[in-house]
């Protein structure tokens, strides 16, 4: 029989620092350190989502067993070593420092939590976690894993074999060589400086044509028979010695492309000076290089004829727009994205592979529903605080189908709401318990949301909630995407129904809607549906440039600053004086 066992998964000194629990195997709570200290894409030690873990799961810290990490960092030590020793000077050398503070970890805990003398780290190779986070949780028997980002542990893209509860790495692409830090390139020369900021090129791209797709492939790219991609160097600065890339509290990257990439673009950058058609094409572009890439190398992937399954994970497989090319029938049966596949579901992977070789069966592995949630009486004696009570006006709505049926009601008139229940979700996406709501039939609320609440690019599309039991009838395709993982085509007959939430090429990133997985959002849908035939509400995240919201304060202060028309917290509905 098996001792119990404490897991703490840390994803730390990449983006998004973030923590999780499991206690014998089952994943009890998982939280982003960005949500309790309002800093996004914070990158530092993720100490308070620990704590607010070990809180969530009523576990002392000296019960703690095991700590797992998703780094490795002497893992890949003779590419890392070579490239060192041809590229790099050791004098005020960032990676080095970067070594360092992974390394540090251990004493930064034992310095802040009381914990066993007996406690095990363990230390899992950075893109091996990102797999684990999305196989573990597929029930797939075997399948192929794929896992690409910018950079971990040296590694940029990993391919691997799945099968019952063993991950084999078959293949790495190594650092200097990275499709998502190219793509985060891209990012930065079209003026998208932010970190995380590469969405943006996803929804703008739709608005041009990849003119540009041969004079960047022919210059960015070099052509190696052994590998899936090459970059030509001569166009970045991500692989010199000076390069800053600094995780700590706020994420600092210094600008990957140099002046070579403007000298390249200078003639039609001239040429169209004063539109922004140039930026909607070389977006587009980028994003035709980047599909380009990616489905040369799951032609490759399936030349074994291994699976007809596969698992994707990686800060790339949030690229929604390329994900598509894996649902491709002839290349793959079932397909499994996790809801956080990015770094801060590293700390998953990483406390996964600990669990199972424990021996431990994994459950409560598909939830994305896994952080705070709070009391009726907590949130009274805040709606009731001497901040807030001169400010708003709320009633309690008793009857679940009453608050539904009124909100549902609220939005088929044109309001925006907040959506506030149950368990705070983990991952980067909105998925019906902190969401804002609005009627998708609606063809001016995109503008609406963008310019009043979101206050963000006018270009920038909003996801469709869906009903299961509709998706076939209003979007071409089949896939489950409980996730908001892929685009999918809406479906012809209902593109003028559902004008907020079709993007410019037809296209929508939707969410698979399950009363089994999210009740209470799958009834608010449905009472809109009653009320408007329509089984689709647009859903957004509940924020507003910031961090999504974590508790009801937070939910208050976003409604009090902008244009919003209520929120309904719990059986809360909530609106300003």
């Amino acid at each position: 029989m098996n001792k119990s066992q404490i897991v703490i998964g840390i994803n730390a000194n990449h983006a998004d620092s973030s923590a999780c629990i499991l206690i014998n195997g089952k994943l009890i709570a998982a939280v982003e350190e960005e949500r309790i200290n309002r800093i996004k894409h914070f990158s530092g030690y993720p100490i308070q989502a620990i704590n607010e873990c070990l809180n969530l799961a009523n576990i002392n810290q000296n019960q703690i067993t095991d700590i797992a990490f998703n780094t490795k960092p002497l893992k890949n030590l003779i590419p890392k070593t070579l490239f060192l020793l041809k590229n790099y000077t050791f004098k005020d050398n960032n990676l080095i420092k970067r070594f360092k503070k992974k390394i540090d970890i251990k004493k930064i805990l034992f310095d802040e939590f009381k914990l066993n003398k007996d406690i095990r780290f363990h230390y899992i190779e950075h893109h091996l976690a990102h797999l684990a986070s999305a196989f573990f949780p597929s029930n797939f028997d075997k399948a192929y894993g794929l896992s690409i980002d910018g950079s971990g542990d040296f590694v940029t893209l990993a391919l691997a074999k799945c099968e019952n509860n063993k991950i084999e790495i078959l293949k790495r692409v190594y650092f200097p060589d990275s499709l998502g830090i190219f793509y985060h390139a891209m990012t930065q020369f079209l003026g998208f400086k932010n970190y995380g900021d590469e969405y943006k090129i996803m929804g703008l791209a739709a608005y041009g044509k990849p003119i540009y797709f041969n004079k960047l492939k022919d210059n960015l790219f070099q052509y190696n028979k052994n590998d899936f991609f090459q970059l030509n160097l001569k166009y970045f600065n991500h692989h010199k010695s000076n390069f800053k890339y600094i995780a700590d509290e706020y994420l600092i990257i210094d600008q990957i492309y140099n002046k070579e990439l403007t000298n390249l673009f200078q003639k039609e950058i001239k040429e169209s000076s004063g539109t922004d058609q140039f930026t909607k094409d070389f977006a587009a572009s980028a994003q035709a290089i980047y599909e380009f890439f990616l489905e040369k190398i799951l032609d490759k992937l399936l030349i074994s004829k291994f699976s007809k399954n596969i698992i994707y994970a990686g800060g790339c497989a949030l690229n929604s727009s390329a994900n598509r090319l894996l649902l491709d029938k002839k290349k793959f049966d079932k397909v499994h994205i996790p809801f956080a596949p990015g770094d801060n579901g590293g700390a998953l992977g990483a406390a996964f592979i600990v669990a199972t070789k424990a021996n431990f069966k994994l459950t409560n592995t598909t939830s994305p529903y896994l952080g705070a949630e709070f009391k009726n009486e907590y949130i009274d004696k805040i709606l009731n605080n001497e901040i807030y009570k001169d400010k708003i006006n709320y009633k309690f709505i008793e009857d679940d189908e009453k608050l539904f049926k009124q909100t549902a009601t609220l939005i088929s008139e044109g309001n925006v709401v907040g959506w506030f229940q149950g368990k705070m979700e983990f991952g980067p996406r909105s998925l019906g318990n902190r969401s804002i709501l609005a009627d998708p039939r609606n063809p001016n609320m995109k503008s609406i949301i963008n310019t009043k609440i979101k206050r963000r690019e006018s270009f920038r599309p909003f996801a469709p909630s869906v009903l299961d039991e509709y998706q076939a009838e209003w979007f071409e395709s089949n896939f489950d995407s409980p996730y908001m993982s892929s685009l999918a085509r809406v479906k012809e007959t209902k593109k003028s129904i559902i004008p907020a939430v079709t993007h410019f090429d037809g296209t929508a990133r939707f969410q698979t809607v399950k009363k089994s997985t999210n009740a209470r959002f799958a009834s608010l849908i449905k009472h809109f549906y009653l009320l408007t035939k329509v089984p689709i509400l647009l859903n957004t995240s509940f924020n507003e440039n910031e961090p999504i919201v974590m508790k009801p304060e937070e939910a208050l202060e976003c409604i009090l600053r902008t244009d919003m028309d209520a929120v309904i917290i719990n059986n809360f509905l909530i609106r300003k004086k």
